[in-house]
């Protein structure tokens, strides 16, 4: 996200970008104590809503994907399938997110959500202690590359259309007074515009 097209909309609107990796609750905690205004990039689950205020505008939206090891000769076409593999298919997917949502909607799907991040899926993918992981096609895009997993990781074709596709800006309710209704205004400026889908468009996964 391009933070200085926002600023550029609201000059009172100010951003700093956390520049060392932090886990999802973390930033959830941070949020709920006041520690962080807002934070961009979050998908609604019933746990957030309940205790964070998100920004209706969608700053983007993403398809739900595997990924398998680069060798997996596996074909997956819908949840059934994962289903039917057992115990032979386990989904790795990151705790507190709404991918574990996700997976939890289908019975039978073996699930190990233990991990507080991507990249320690996709270790324990590399070491054979899940066959898929489980995420959205942006970020995991991203962190295959950023962990030098290229040709050894593959994401499989099949893309899940499923609640949890959209991503916020997710403001704290005790965020510094005006934030919330400033952000509200200016990101609804930038899609109207066209200027918020243009700016996806540069970091959608190619």
């Amino acid at each position: 996200m391009s933070f200085k097209a926002i600023e550029r909309v609201d000059p009172e609107l100010k951003f700093s970008e956390l520049h060392d990796f932090m886990p999802l609750p973390r930033i959830e905690a941070w949020l709920e104590e006041g520690k962080l205004d807002a934070f961009c990039g979050l998908a609604k689950t019933d746990k957030r809503k309940a205790a964070l205020d998100f920004v209706e505008t969608p700053i983007y939206s993403t398809y739900s994907v595997l990924a398998a090891r680069a060798d997996d000769k596996i074909e997956i076409k819908s949840f059934d399938d994962l289903v039917k593999l057992g115990d032979d298919g386990i989904v790795l997917a990151v705790t507190g997110t709404v991918h574990v949502d996700i997976l939890a909607a289908h019975k039978g799907i073996k699930v190990d959500a233990g991990a507080k991040d991507t990249s320690t899926n996709l270790n324990k993918l590399i070491a054979g202690r899940g066959r898929f992981v489980f995420h959205n096609d942006f970020a995991l895009a991203d962190e295959i590359k950023r962990d030098h997993f290229s040709g050894k990781i593959k994401i499989l074709p099949v893309r899940f259309e499923a609640e949890g596709t959209e991503r916020f800006f997710v403001v704290s309710r005790r965020a510094t007074p005006g934030v919330n209704e400033k952000l509200r205004s200016a990101m609804e400026k930038l899609s109207k515009s066209g200027e918020l889908a243009k700016i996806f468009q540069t970091y959608k996964p190619k």
